[in-house]
């Protein structure tokens, strides 16, 4: 961005986020006793049955193969993100698998375990959302905030061309916060790409806003473990602007297995996989890139990466993570010249005018 003194430059802003960005907001808004984004396990018991609305989403009953895994919800940190990682690990390595062992759905405890896994935290997030209403997520709480004032200013600055927003978060706190700063935005695959629109929106991961365009009845909820609910295509979907327990979609609509959606051209992921990779692609000299709270792990890695690649080494970079001495930010300092690290989101609100 232009300092006082400098030329004017027309730029471009690529924001790639990560659960980090979430957890800023929560402990912003003085939430974070409601909604545990680290351990997805901690409130697992407390998430309705869709069919029923009775809690208890996480359980023997209803996540036969989640609990022999160990997922409770009282158990660590640690022990929670390790369950997830193996989980969607073993998913993505049966996906990529030449022989595709489709038979081993059926069997695996770590595949059966996915299936479970994908509607869990589907219902976990929806939860969440309901949770944080509209008093706790207001116009008064989003001001002070870092990235609410970054948002403010790159909307205001007649210089910022466009705003790409990489999100790997299946909440819809990131809308919900732009709809409160008044800041008009589109959902690239679901909306009309207005080149009017500055802020453009893209979830390779999917997102609990995203359902099947058919409604199927509450009563029928089931976790099926098959591939009928992987993939479709991503005409086949439409955004929810306030999903609920109501509503039952018969796609997953969120993080099904790289391999999966590489094997297979149309998939949903795999379109909006390239939206993102186009939009690190078409950044040039002097345009600027903000990752904010991305953990680098190991299921994320590879998109990562390639997002990584695919940026003009003359991008500028900001980083925005208390880590300062993690892997990520060793591979970037590796990759770009101009890498800038923030410890806190609260300067974020100050380094662009003009």
């Amino acid at each position: 961005m232009n300092t006082k003194g400098e030329e004017i430059i027309k730029r471009q802003i690529l924001i790639i986020l990560g659960n980090g960005f979430s957890i800023d907001l929560i402990n912003c808004i003085d939430k974070k006793r409601d909604v545990n984004l680290i351990n997805l396990f901690a409130n697992g018991d407390k998430v309705p049955w869709p069919a029923t609305d009775e809690p208890g989403f996480l359980s023997c009953r209803r996540c036969p193969a989640l609990w022999q895994l160990g997922a409770r919800p009282n158990i660590s940190d640690m022990d929670a993100a390790k369950i997830i990682e193996d989980v969607i690990t073993c998913a993505n390595v049966n996906a990529f698998s030449r022989e595709n062992r489709v038979l081993a759905e059926f069997s695996n405890t770590y595949l059966r375990a996915y299936h479970e896994l994908v509607l869990y935290l589907k219902y976990l997030f929806i939860y969440y959302n309901q949770i944080i209403d509209n008093n706790a997520l207001c116009l008064d709480n989003i001001m002070p905030w870092g990235w609410g004032k970054l948002f403010k200013l790159l909307n205001e600055n007649p210089n910022i061309t466009k705003v790409s927003i990489v999100t790997y978060n299946y909440d819809i706190f990131l809308e919900r916060v732009l709809n409160l700063l008044g800041i008009e935005y589109c959902v690239l695959g679901f909306d009309v790409d207005r080149p009017s629109t500055k802020f453009k929106i893209i979830k390779p991961h999917g997102s609990i806003s995203f359902r099947s365009a058919k409604e199927y009845d509450k009563e029928s909820f089931s976790i099926k473990y098959n591939r009928d609910g992987l993939g479709g295509k991503l005409e086949d979907l439409i955004i929810d602007e306030k999903p609920d327990f109501n509503t039952i979609s018969n796609i997953n609509t969120m993080i099904p297995p790289a391999g999966e959606s590489e094997r297979y051209q149309f998939v949903w992921s795999n379109v909006l996989k390239k939206y993102a990779l186009e939009a690190a692609e078409e950044l040039k000299e002097d345009d600027e890139v903000i990752f904010g709270g991305l953990s680098y792990g190991n299921v994320d890695r590879r998109e990562i990466d390639e997002e990584l690649i695919n940026i003009d080494v003359g991008t500028k970079i900001k980083v925005v993570n208390p880590d300062t001495k993690n892997t990520f930010g060793a591979v970037v300092s590796s990759l770009f010249g101009e890498y800038t690290h923030y410890i806190d989101s609260e300067i974020l609100g100050g380094i662009y005018y003009g």
